[in-house]
């Protein structure tokens, strides 16, 4: 698994293994970033009411739906043989779901305590972190 892996190469000083450490640290914090966001929209859906384009139908299903995928998106993250294509499947999602940050960011809508246009837009701005984030994570193993 993914922690045992990791263990094995804090052992070993060498700057390709430090790169590779480096890696395996990016992939474990979007792992658990997508674990806390995928039960937070299973616990608290009504926090992401506010972020659905009216145009977009069955507001809580969809907020539950996206809660499992990113569960989901993480356990494949954390398998070494599931962890490229989910990195490819994570990037479409995090790019599907763009126009929820749009409507947020275009309506001003509060979230999570932010209302700052400012905040929002660099909220909107940074999915493309997380899509290129994601794809990183999918070479971890491919690449020292």
């Amino acid at each position: 698994m993914y922690f045992v892996n990791y263990y094995k190469l804090l052992d070993n000083s060498s700057v390709e293994k430090k790169i590779i450490i480096n890696r395996y640290t990016t992939l474990g914090v979007l792992i658990c970033i997508l674990l806390v966001a995928g039960f937070l929209h299973l616990i608290k859906p009504m926090l992401f009411i506010k972020a659905m384009p009216p145009y977009i139908p069955y507001h809580l299903e969809c907020i539950y739906f996206t809660g499992w995928l990113e569960i989901a998106f993480a356990l494949g993250l954390s398998r070494k043989n599931l962890r490229h294509v989910t990195s490819k499947l994570l990037v479409a999602y995090f790019i599907a779901i763009l126009p929820a940050h749009i409507h947020v960011s275009v309506n001003q809508i509060e979230m999570f305590g932010v209302s700052s246009p400012i905040l929002l837009w660099g909220r909107t701005l940074f999915q493309v972190v997380f899509i290129y984030w994601a794809y990183y994570c999918g070479k971890v193993d491919t690449e020292a």
